[in-house]
């Protein structure tokens, strides 16, 4: 019974220190002033505990374990706290963007015609377009249709449905194989709830 006892404790002993070495680990991982000084206390009483089962003081090594609960347990509680104080922060509202000062005015180039035409776009005409968007100040890309699978966008020329009203202007009398470049202001597309990429 004694041996089966004494067998008992140390298994505890190492499951206990199993968990503390992973609890050790996850400080290094992700270290704080806090963490590190409940680490330092952790690994010192480990040591304390690992030489009394060495050396068979079962007694030793069970109070050290006791300690290193007490020690998880005041760990536990100051990330609980911590965590508490940084969800009672409020979170900062997101500034809205300004309009640029200078306001870029509506223009159409043609930069591509194809030798045949058989028609022209008009208002009403079911339009599938690829397209590239890019801010005029910076030349970045915000939106691509050659990003979504290259699958060309639809809609009907002339209704709500284009994504950017300048395309209702633009796109009228274009032919099949057409491609052309709009300048488009910031006030035609998209509106004040802007788009998925934040343009």
């Amino acid at each position: 019974a004694g041996r089966a006892r004494r067998h008992l404790r140390a298994m505890q002993l190492y499951v206990y220190m199993s968990l503390i070495r992973l609890a050790l680990l996850a400080a290094a991982v992700a270290p704080t002033a806090a963490s590190s000084d409940h680490a330092v206390k952790m690994q010192q009483i480990i040591g304390t505990a690992r030489i009394a089962a060495g050396n068979g003081d079962t007694t030793l090594a069970l109070a050290s374990l006791d300690k290193l609960q007490a020690q998880l347990d005041a760990w536990r509680a100051a990330i609980a706290e911590a965590a508490a104080a940084a969800a009672a922060v409020p979170a900062a509202e997101a500034a809205v963007p300004e309009p640029p000062a200078e306001e870029t005015a509506f223009s159409m180039n043609v930069t591509y015609v194809p030798d045949k035409c058989r028609r022209k776009s008009v208002e009403g005409s079911v339009m599938r377009v690829h397209y590239v968007g890019k801010v005029v100040a910076t030349n970045k890309a915000f939106a691509s249709s050659f990003h979504t699978g290259s699958q060309p966008f639809r809609f009907v020329l002339g209704s709500d449905e284009a994504p950017v009203a300048g395309w209702n202007e633009g796109l009228v009398g274009m032919c099949e194989g057409e491609r052309r470049r709009l300048m488009v202001p910031h006030r035609l597309p998209y509106g004040a709830q802007g788009t998925k990429g934040g343009a």
